[in-house]
């Protein structure tokens, strides 16, 4: 009867496989949705346990159209990059904040703390970013 019951679980486990396998989507990781709110969704999905973003300059280019050496430099890459992201959810995403607001405050905080804890410091970096997107 045990065996019976544990060849029975064995088959269905191995049919919920195969389902799951042909009906979940294979994702491309370099690849951005196209729909603002997919592309937020996948932002959030994107965010480090640390706060930041570690994307690629081709994905900041596809994000907003300009190449990373466009934007303030002196900055490690990938605060410059996570900075991009706070600006671009702010002021190109305004309309999903309730869906990003937290993750935007988990960035600033840790932006706050790579910039020493200096407000102006992070202002003049994200305010370089806005006049960067603006031209």
């Amino acid at each position: 009867m045990l065996e019976s019951c544990t060849s029975s679980i064995a088959s269905f486990s191995s049919i919920k496989r195969k389902e799951s396998a042909s009906t979940i989507p294979a994702v491309d990781e370099d690849k951005l949705p196209t729909g603002d709110e997919d592309i937020v969704r996948h932002l959030i999905a994107k965010q480090k346990f640390d706060g930041l973003w570690d994307l690629t300059d081709k994905e900041v280019e596809t994000l907003t159209g300009k190449q990373l050496d466009r934007f303030p430099q002196g900055y490690n890459q990938q605060i410059l990059i996570s900075a991009i992201i706070v600006v671009l959810l702010e002021i190109r995403f305004s309309s999903f904040s309730s869906m990003w607001h937290g993750v935007v405050q988990k960035a600033r905080k840790r932006l706050m703390k790579s910039v020493g804890d200096d407000m102006k410091k992070l202002e003049d970096l994200l305010d370089g970013i806005r006049s960067a997107l603006s031209t």
